[in-house]
């Protein structure tokens, strides 16, 4: 939800105060630091010079096999194998390393299993490896050279890290009126130059906007909210940071992950053309290089080594539907009913800020919404479940038993001044305090607060909002406002490791995630738990799902969610969303009905909207986009069972399950631009139309033979990559298929049992290699999953000149599914000559419409094959 005002005169960031006989200066600074516009001389003083670490004076005696220390003459360098194929590099300028925080995002150094390093010492460098990466630090200066285990060098450095201290001027972050960095290591920034190969693309950094390859950018990591409504090329951060680079080429694709939580900045190639520009402040550099070599290799490693997505309950991969402006349980009621009796899918109902008594957190208005349980219980016995929003700015009211802020105060769990007062700050409740979830007893005691409100009250999932945390300049009472952030040198943590809030700023949102994770998880112990974020950081993807923030009714949001999508999946984060028909403007049809076309594939589908706009729900644009949009629904629900299980999968390798095509095919350079066009997994490819009165687009199919989902027909078959025009009138998305991909029946809600299952098989030429795909199975709610109780049934297509075969294995796994029938549906260019199941004559079922033939069989668990045999050569 937007803390910014919803007219259409954007509102102005509270940003250090600039003098205003400067106006050309100050925008050509803003506009430079987005990386727009060649750099322009305007009167600037020259930067004093920055430090470097000299010449290596010893290299001390090893402590430990994983792990080697270099003493230069003004800075030490640590490097570390840290996990197969991942290393650390950390360079300490006064020679003394940071201690580990505790809510450090990446694993401990000896946590993970890793490979010895090996040392050769050489006449100018020292050769580090462990597994694939060899890390060559120059002795005369402390550059580091990074060589894969292929021969290929890659982010290597072109002059050695230099350090300075700098002021809050050079940097954009976005900080109250008189801020300034606080002195020491929150204002020392420690840089490095590394270099870029000429056809390198460079991928992920997280939530951003543009196009999906970074490169020729400036980019910054510091979380805000975004002042200025509607996301544009222009602005840099939002509310999300993900300092994670995937660097790409055809020959290697490897990864950095920038374990810096204070301000950092990425110039990739902007300043000077092959050149990664990496500045951080916090007074250390500390980053990972991961050896990949493919782009799922990265993501692998970064999540091995910063945690594994959480899986969710099957209902959160289900249709969602939620607007700011639901103000009553007899509405929030109406709606449920109206999906119901329209025959629309639904999941999920969102409560927006408006069911709280006066914006407090843990509370529910008693007149609005008098007898939440009852609502709740209602909402479920139709199988919609109930998600509610809370933001970390407590309201500040005392003495009129209002517990989480008192009980916060007398304990001592909120922000403090430097004086010892608590600290606060404007929100929607007016004036509120600010937990300081950098405390372990902080986030023990938020997620205790839950309980009695929304965890017993029935709730099954929780959205945190306005966390980086977002801070209006008055109160909101008196009308939206310009923004005041939090001071820039308040403390955060324990006594034993008390940081600047210039440190914590970008992990708020991520703590207060945690929290909210560990409190459902706390009190219902066998339920996974479900956390929606705005705010966050890299490691999020352990604790919730997040969304793009504050978008707007425009086509050009509609294009920007694919690349902001397959970005975050790059960078970790596969669970993500967007708010479908814009979250600020009104939408109209022809766009709600392309979007609802497009979050078919979205990992995370909700429809959001703000107070003020007109209601996006399916049936507000008339009976035409109500159709539309009940159809793509329906295909989501059947879809289900293909995108559970590739939640499975990315739950055990970190995998996207929205991907860029550079993702599949990172060794086809066609691909590094286009990211107008997405892969749902490995075998649906979606191109959906993002601009108004189109009913063709382009389509780049990757080699191999790709099928139209509706019509059955193939549309690419081939080595090579190859290019189709595709119609896609409205209704009708263009979507394309190989291989196998599971369905269900459509349903109203997943609380209902899928009664089929379905695989559809698109196969292959008689020269490719056979396909498999593999569905999991498991009761769609419980933690039992992570005792092994799933069930994985494994299918395979292969096709030789005559004949095509299918071959379902047994199932594995202790889990047992509902008694279903299972249909295998096989696509193929003309009816078959005839087919066996289970080596038995069998008579198959021909659609001419979707020119498939079909068998169905009891899901018994058993191994089954089919053999279809063709009329003549495939």
């Amino acid at each position: 939800m937007c803390s910014v005002r919803l007219t259409a005169i954007p509102a102005t960031p509270i940003l250090r105060e600039k003098p205003r006989r400067e106006p050309i200066a100050a925008f050509s600074n803003h506009v430079r630091n987005q990386g727009c516009m060649p750099q322009l001389d305007l009167g600037r003083k020259a930067p004093p010079p920055e430090a470097t670490p000299g010449a290596l004076t010893k290299l001390k005696e090893r402590d430990d096999p994983r792990a080697t220390h270099f003493v230069f003459e003004s800075a030490e360098m640590r490097i570390s194998s840290v996990g197969d194929g991942i290393l650390r590099v950390r360079l300490a300028p006064d020679g003394a390393f940071a201690p580990r925080r505790s809510w450090a995002v990446a694993a401990a150094d000896g946590d993970l299993p890793a490979p010895d390093l090996s040392i050769a010492e050489r006449e100018d460098t020292i050769d580090v490896s462990a597994g694939p990466v060899t890390a060559r630090v120059r002795r005369a200066d402390g550059a580091v050279e990074l060589w894969h285990e292929r021969g290929v060098s890659f982010a290597s450095d072109l002059r050695p890290p230099s350090w300075r201290t700098v002021t809050l001027d050079e940097t954009t972050i976005m900080a109250r009126a008189g801020d300034e960095l606080p002195p020491g290591p929150a204002s020392l920034r420690v840089s490095a130059s590394k270099a870029l190969s000429p056809s390198e693309g460079c991928f992920g950094l997280g939530q951003r906007t543009g196009s999906l390859d970074r490169r020729g950018r400036r980019l910054s990591n510091w979380n805000i909210d975004e002042p200025d409504l509607g996301h544009t090329r222009l602005h840099d951060n939002l509310y999300q940071s993900h300092p994670v680079l995937l660097g790409l080429r055809p020959e290697l694709a490897w990864g950095l992950f920038l374990n810096v939580t204070s301000y950092s900045h990425f110039d990739l190639g902007a300043s000077r053309d092959g050149e990664l520009g990496v500045r951080a402040l916090g007074g250390e550099l500390d980053y990972y290089v991961f050896a990949g070599p493919t782009p799922a290799d990265v993501v692998e490693q970064l999540t091995r080594l910063t945690g594994r997505p959480a899986l969710p309950p099957l209902w959160a991969l289900g249709f969602h539907q939620s607007r700011w402006g639901y103000r009553s349980d007899r509405e929030m009621r109406d709606i449920a009913d109206q999906f119901r009796a329209r025959d629309i899918p639904l999941d999920a109902i969102h409560f927006d800020i408006d069911y709280m008594e006066g914006y407090r957190d843990f509370t529910w208005d008693p007149e609005r919404f008098s007898n939440p349980a009852s609502l709740v219980t209602a909402l479920g016995e139709i199988g919609v479940r109930v998600v509610t929003i809370l933001d970390p700015g407590v309201r500040h009211d005392v003495g009129r038993g209002y517990r989480p802020a008192e009980e916060g105060l007398l304990s001592g769990h909120f922000l403090e001044r430097a004086d010892g007062s608590p600290f606060s700050g404007y929100c929607w409740p007016d004036a509120a305090l600010f937990p300081d979830f950098a405390r372990e007893k902080v986030r023990s005691w938020w997620a205790g607060l839950h309980k009695e409100s929304h965890i017993d009250v029935g709730v099954a999932g929780l959205w945190n909002d306005m966390n980086e945390p977002a801070i209006f300049e008055r109160p909101f009472s008196e009308g939206f406002s310009d923004q005041a952030p939090l001071p820039l040198g308040i403390a955060h943590g324990g006594e034993s490791e008390r940081a600047p809030h210039a440190e914590v700023h970008n992990l708020y949102g991520y703590l207060m995630s945690r929290a909210s994770y560990e409190g459902l998880h706390e009190h219902r112990p066998d339920s996974r738990p479900w956390i929606l974020t705005r705010s966050a950081y890299t490691g999020i993807q352990r604790y919730a799902a997040s969304w793009m923030g504050d978008n707007c009714s425009w086509w050009e949001h509609l294009a920007l969610s694919l690349p902001q999508l397959c970005g975050m999946g790059l960078s970790g984060s596969p669970h993500v969303g967007v708010d479908i028909g814009g979250f600020a403007e009104n939408c109209g049809p022809e766009l709600f009905s392309r979007w609802m076309e497009a979050s078919v594939v979205y990992p995370f589908m909700r429809v959001h909207s703000g107070i003020g706009t007109s209601h996006q729900e399916p049936w507000a644009f008339g009976p035409e986009t109500e159709a539309i949009a009940r159809r793509m629904i329906e295909l989501r629900y059947r879809l289900l069972p293909y995108i559970y299980s590739l939640a499975h999968d990315s739950s055990e390798t970190g995998a996207p399950i929205l991907r860029p095509m550079v993702y599949a095919y990172p060794e086809l350079e066609e691909f590094y631009t286009i990211d107008d066009q997405v892969l749902l997994g490995p075998n649906l490819l979606s191109a959906p139309i993002t601009a108004p009165r189109q009913s063709h687009r382009m389509v780049t199919f990757p080699p191999g033979t790709w099928y139209d989902v509706w019509s059955g027909e193939v549309v690419a078959r081939g080595e090579g990559v190859s290019r189709r025009v595709a119609y896609a009138p409205l209704g009708r998305p263009a979507l394309f298929a190989r291989g196998i991909i599971p369905f269900h029946e459509p349903r109203q809600s997943t609380a209902a049992p899928a009664s089929t299952l379905e695989l559809a098989v698109y196969p292959g030429a008689a020269n490719e290699p056979p396909q498999a795909f593999s569905v999991v199975d498991d009761d769609g709610e419980s933690m039992a999953y992570a005792r092994g109780e799933i069930a994985t049934t494994r299918a395979e297509v292969r096709r030789t000149e005559r004949e095509l075969v299918v071959t379902v294995a047994a199932r594995r796994g202790s889990f047992s599914p509902a008694p279903r029938p299972l249909i295998l549906r096989v696509t193929l260019d003309e009816p078959p000559s005839g087919a066996e199941l289970d080596g038995q004559h069998h008579d198959l079922i021909w659609d001419a419409e979707t020119r498939s033939a079909s068998a169905t069989i009891p899901d018994d668990g058993e191994r089954h094959e089919l053999v279809v045999r063709s009329r003549g050569p495939a």
